[in-house]
C-alpha cells in the first residue's frame, strides 16, 4: 500500500509558495516551520500550554508566529489569509463550536482562498489504542458532520479524498507525551490505563529502526470560499 505524508498531501492539493497561511491548532508547530521552508507566510494558532511550549522551543526566532488561541474565536481581521488549515484538530473544538469554527475560518479567508481539513479516520490499530486514553469515534463524526455544513457557510468543496499515512513514535513515552500534550485531561486516563496502553502500543505497533510506526486513514477536504 502507498502511504502518503500529511505535509506532502497539504503541498499536492495547495499552492503555499508567497501565501499567507493560518494553520489552526498547529501543535508543535511541524507544519507551521513546513510552511515556511515553502514559501509561506504562515501563523500557527494553539490553546494547549504544553503544544505550544513545544513550538517555541523548536522555532525560538519566530515566536510571533505561534498565537494563543482557540479555532472558534481567531484575533484576526476579515480576509487576512489566503489558506486556513485544520490538520487533525478540527474534532479538537467542542462540539457545538466546530461550525462556529469553519464559519471562523471562512471570515478569515480572502475571496477564493482555501480551508484544507485533514481528518484522522476513527479506525485502525493506532485507533485501538488511543480509545483506551480518549475514544474519538463521537467527535471525529461530529468534525465531519460540521464540514459537511461547508456550502451553507459559504464555501464550495473543490475536493473530498482519503489517503493512508504512518505516524511513528521513537518510544511509548513519546507517544505517551504527545497524547497528553494535546489534551492535558488525558493525563487521568493516560495515569489509569497505562500499563494496558502501553502493552497495546507495542502489540499494534510495528518496531523499526525509528520506532514503533502506526497506519492511519486521513480524509482531507478542500473547500473554496465564495
Amino acid at each position: 500500500m502507498t502511504h502518503t505524508n500529511d505535509h506532502d498531501n497539504v503541498a499536492a492539493h495547495v499552492d503555499v509558495a508567497g501565501q499567507q497561511v493560518l494553520d489552526v491548532g498547529c501543535g508543535a508547530g511541524g507544519l507551521v516551520r513546513w510552511l515556511r521552508e515553502r514559501g509561506a507566510e504562515p501563523v500557527g494558532v494553539e490553546c494547549g500550554d504544553a503544544m505550544r511550549a513545544m513550538a517555541l522551543e523548536a522555532d525560538p526566532d519566530n515566536a510571533l508566529d505561534y498565537v494563543n488561541a482557540v479555532g472558534q474565536d481567531l484575533p484576526f481581521d476579515d480576509a487576512t489569509f489566503d489558506v486556513v488549515t485544520f490538520i487533525y484538530s478540527l474534532h479538537h473544538v467542542p462540539e457545538n463550536e466546530m461550525v462556529l469554527a469553519l464559519a471562523e475560518a471562512h471570515r478569515v479567508l480572502r475571496p477564493g482562498g482555501i480551508a484544507y481539513i485533514a481528518e484522522p479516520v476513527a479506525a485502525g490499530l493506532g485507533h485501538q489504542v488511543s480509545r483506551l486514553i480518549d475514544d474519538e469515534t463521537e467527535v471525529r463524526e461530529h468534525a465531519q458532520a460540521a464540514i459537511d455544513q461547508a456550502d451553507a457557510l459559504g464555501f464550495d468543496r473543490a475536493t473530498q479524498r482519503s489517503y493512508t499515512t504512518l505516524r511513528t513514535y521513537a518510544d511509548f513515552e513519546a507517544y505517551e507525551s504527545m497524547m497528553v500534550g494535546i489534551d492535558p485531561d488525558r493525563a487521568a486516563a493516560m495515569e489509569t490505563h497505562r500499563d494496558a496502553v502501553r502493552d497495546l502500543f507495542h502489540e499494534h505497533g510495528t518496531a523499526g529502526d525509528d520506532g514503533v510506526t502506526f497506519e492511519s486513514s486521513v480524509v482531507f477536504d478542500v473547500l473554496t470560499k465564495r
